[in-house]
C-alpha cells in the first residue's frame, strides 16, 4: 500500500512518504509517486493507484483554481476541507501541509472525510511501524531534523512491511 508521514516542526513542516505500489501483496510499480508538491502546499496519499492518482489531480487542479482566482496561496484550512470532500470520495487517505496565518502544519485526512490535527500523522500499511519511530522526537524539533526523521520513519516501515517501499520523496514546508 505505501506508508506517507506528515509532522508539524519549529519553523514548518514535512510531509514524507515512500514509492511502492502494490496491489494483493503484488509489486506493481517501485515508482508511484505518493507525495506531490503543488507549490505553496504539498499533499501525501495512499490507497488505490487509480483514487491516488484522481486525487492528486483534482487537488491540483482545485489549488491552481484558488490561487488564479485569489491571487495567493491557498490556506491550510480551506486545503484540508478541499482535500476531505475528494479524499472520501477516492476512498484514499491523505496528509496535507500549507500554512495558516503563515505558519506550516500538517493536517491528516481519513478515507472517511475526518480531518485530524497532531504534531505528527501516518498512513499506510507501515503505519504503526513508522509511527513508533516518530514516538521518540522531542519537542521543539527544527525543520530539517523533521524532514530526516520523518524519512527516517518510512525507511523504518520499509524495513518491517511489505508493502512500503524503500525510496522516500519529501515534502518540506517552512513558515512565512
Amino acid at each position: 500500500m505505501a506508508t506517507i508521514v506528515g509532522i508539524r516542526a519549529d519553523g514548518g513542516a514535512v510531509i514524507a512518504g515512500d514509492r511502492l505500489l502494490t496491489r494483493g501483496g503484488t509489486v506493481q510499480s517501485e515508482e508511484k509517486r505518493h507525495v506531490f508538491d503543488l507549490g505553496e502546499v504539498g499533499a501525501a496519499a495512499v490507497g488505490d493507484s487509480g483514487g491516488i492518482d484522481e486525487f492528486e489531480r483534482r487537488l491540483d487542479s482545485e489549488v491552481g483554481s484558488y490561487e488564479t482566482e485569489e491571487d495567493e496561496a491557498m490556506d491550510l484550512t480551506r486545503l484540508a476541507n478541499v482535500a476531505s470532500d475528494i479524499a472520501a470520495e477516492e476512498g484514499v487517505e491523505a496528509i496535507v501541509a500549507g500554512r495558516d496565518d503563515g505558519a506550516a502544519d500538517v493536517r491528516g485526512i481519513g478515507s472517511d472525510g475526518s480531518i485530524l490535527s497532531d504534531d505528527a500523522m501516518v498512513f499506510g500499511s507501515g503505519a504503526q511501524v513508522a509511527l513508533g519511530v516518530l514516538e521518540s522526537k522531542d519537542e521543539g524539533i527544527s525543520l530539517a531534523d523533521a524532514e530526516e526523521l520523518a524519512t527516517d520513519a518510512v525507511e523504518t516501515a520499509s524495513d518491517r512491511d511489505t508493502g512500503t517501499g524503500g525510496d522516500v520523496d519529501t515534502y518540506r514546508l517552512a513558515d512565512e
